[in-house]
């Protein structure tokens, strides 16, 4: 007896390593099965989901897929293992998506409770992934990507890019969710810039005005020939599309020009596809912004390549996004000075950027409204001295940049009011927890940390909140920097820490991905559906206004209205220039839905006698009107 205790005593300690392995990955494998098939993922925060769900219904599905999962890892282990990170991969990804759906605030008063979800999701799953990496890159290395495979990819890519944000923002147009702040601002410009060929609007401040005086953004007539092709409101989004979708190019070429594998080359592409602010940029309708991205990673490339001709014209088309655009110039001529890489470039292009933000700038306050610079109120000692003074806060008391960073204080946040959130916490983890890893792995090349200069500057030291949300379009420089950061990195690392840096880093980008970003295109396609009538009542309204009339309309209806470049919402009247505004317009579009406020500015025109209803888009029954029509009486 004490023999055969020995021998088996002998062959366990043998074979405890596998034996633990066993049951982890089968317990493991098992249970996320059982999330997966009872719909768990639906109800992370509904505790009550327990008690409704049937335990032997659940005892039965462990036990079978226990079963299934033990007999798989006892004749083929490396599936096993792959297996149970699939599973669970499934699991987090569908409870990501699903938590765009659930109400946190009923397990949490946390305002960033779903973000912190998501990122935790992506470390358990990148845990998961730690340990079956080597069966995995066993399993990948056996799939040759070729050149032309890659080239496909990158196209593949680049069409899903353009598809999504179409879809988002053109659903999001023809839905009425897209304003006159920031859509119809821009669908007008282009409609100003078909008709007469200069960028105005009358709705950007209320009077007619050039898009120049309050930003200096020539690159719009790049555009302009796509609005020509296709005249309507619709075509601003797809342009933005477009740009969302063409870095996927320099990126390419990047990872060719320092001379990373087909497969890390790949990745990096579905990383920048799948980093949460790369789509969310857009989600606030249309801004210039989204032409950085590829302007500046098409100016690294070119910079790298040393093509003197194409470095003029990407350097041009950079500067020429918007004048704040020249701090990625700068940061890039700082880097390439400090890291020796190109040190005649590097001053060229401080020089450079630094001569055409001040011209840029110097012309917006001349001829302009001003340069907004109110947004950084919290780094100015002297309210009337200007940009100037932040260098003086860097360098005198740079514990208090620190503190301002971290400063979740915001006086001008949706809704109006002083509030403490935690926008900038929340928008430190969407920006830096997928792609950290690989941003933070410079080794001893610090210069290179030089390009994160633009997220501090734009985003992390100011208290205006939008530029610190990935739902808006100030992030779009910092994902250029982000990627040439993350190239130069991959080049630097051996191969097999690379791929496990990046491929963690894309797993994590995918389950953030699902949760913040993808369900946003059957939202918009919903809420199309959902509001049908009100779009079709709409719709009726303004085709029964001529394109050369004037009009006073509402904000959600502005945009749709594009074409008629007197077309104001009345919302947004400036009293300052009332005789630059028609005293009485040809026609009152009214949203019907809209807050009292609004509507009431309206009553003066209507109860002045002269206008008459011609449309009057009730519901059924007249129980509730949905939009009013009104023509100045002949």
């Amino acid at each position: 007896m004490k023999l055969k205790e020995n021998k088996f005593v002998k062959k366990y300690l043998e074979n405890e390593k596998s034996i633990y392995e066993g049951i982890a990955v089968t317990v493991i494998s098992a249970l996320a099965i059982v999330a997966i098939l009872t719909g768990s993922f639906k109800e992370i925060t509904n505790i009550q989901f327990v008690k409704n769900t049937s335990l032997v219904k659940v005892i039965i599905i462990l036990i079978i897929f226990g079963v299934l999962a033990g007999v798989l890892y006892k004749f083929a282990r490396k599936t096993a293992r792959i297996f149970m990170f699939a599973v669970v991969m499934v699991y987090f990804l569908l409870a990501g998506y699903f938590s765009s759906q659930t109400n946190f605030d009923s397990v949490s008063n946390n305002p960033i409770a779903q973000i912190c979800f998501l990122a935790l999701s992506g470390v358990l799953a990148v845990i998961a992934f730690l340990y079956v990496k080597d069966d995995i890159f066993q399993a990948v290395a056996k799939i040759k990507v070729s050149d032309k495979t890659l080239k496909i990819f990158v196209a593949v890519m680049g069409v899903f890019l353009l598809v999504l944000t179409s879809v988002i923002g053109v659903f999001k147009f023809k839905s009425y969710t897209a304003p006159t702040f920031d859509y119809g601002i821009f669908a007008q410009g282009f409609e100003y810039m078909k008709q007469t060929g200069v960028f105005k609007t009358v709705v950007e401040r209320g009077y007619e005005l050039s898009h120049f005086a309050v930003h200096f953004s020539p690159i719009f007539y790049i555009a302009l020939p796509i609005y020509f092709i296709v005249p309507k409101p619709e075509t601003v989004a797809v342009i933005q599309a477009i740009m969302v979708a063409l870095p996927v190019l320099p990126i390419y070429l990047l990872g060719k020009q320092y001379k990373l594998s087909n497969k890390v080359t790949l990745v990096i592409i579905a990383i920048y596809a799948l980093f949460p602010a790369t789509v969310g940029g857009i989600l606030y309708d249309f801004h210039e912004n989204c032409f950085l991205t590829f302007m500046i990673l098409m100016l690294i490339w070119a910079v790298e390549k040393k093509k003197n001709i194409l470095t003029v014209v990407f350097l041009l088309l950079t500067l020429f996004v918007k004048e704040d655009a020249a701090m990625y110039v700068m940061l890039l001529g700082a880097f390439w000075i400090v890291s020796r890489k190109s040190r005649l470039r590097g001053l060229i292009f401080i020089l450079v950027g630094a001569i055409y933000f001040v011209i840029a700038i110097k012309v917006i306050n001349s001829y302009g409204l001003g340069i907004m610079d109110f947004r950084y109120d919290n780094m100015f000692y002297d309210k009337q001295a200007g940009f100037v003074q932040m260098a003086r806060v860097f360098i005198t008391n740079p514990g208090y940049v620190v503190t301002q960073i971290i400063s979740n204080h915001n006086g001008s946040v949706i809704g109006g009011g002083d509030t403490v959130q935690m926008d900038k916490i929340g928008y430190l983890i969407e920006m830096f927890v997928p792609v950290g890893a690989l941003i933070f792995a410079t080794g001893r090349k610090y210069s290179r940390y030089i390009l994160l200069g633009s997220i501090i500057v734009v985003s992390l030291i100011t208290t205006y909140i939008y530029q610190h949300q990935i739902e808006f379009q100030y992030n779009f420089g910092h994902i250029a920097l982000f990627i040439y950061l993350i190239i130069m990195n991959l080049a630097d690392m051996k191969p097999k820490r690379g791929k496990k840096l990046v491929t963690c880093s894309l797993i994590i980008c995918a389950i953030m991905f699902m949760g913040l970003i993808l369900p946003k295109a059957p939202h918009y396609m919903d809420t199309y559906k959902a509001n049908s009538t009100k779009v079709e009542k709409f719709d009726k309204a303004i085709s029964l206004v001529p394109n050369d009339k004037s009009v006073f309309t509402t904000g959600w209806i502005m945009p749709h209205m594009a074409k008629n470049l007197q077309c104001y919402d009345i919302g947004y009247l400036n009293e300052e220039h009332k005789k630059d505004i028609p005293e009485y317009p040809d026609y009152l579009l009214v949203d019907e839905g809209e807050n009292s406020e609004t509507i009431g500015k309206f009553a003066p025109y209507i109860n002045s006698g002269k206008y008459e209803l011609v449309y009057d888009g009730d519901k059924e029954n007249n129980s509730s009107k949905i939009v009013s029509l009104y023509q100045l009486k002949k």
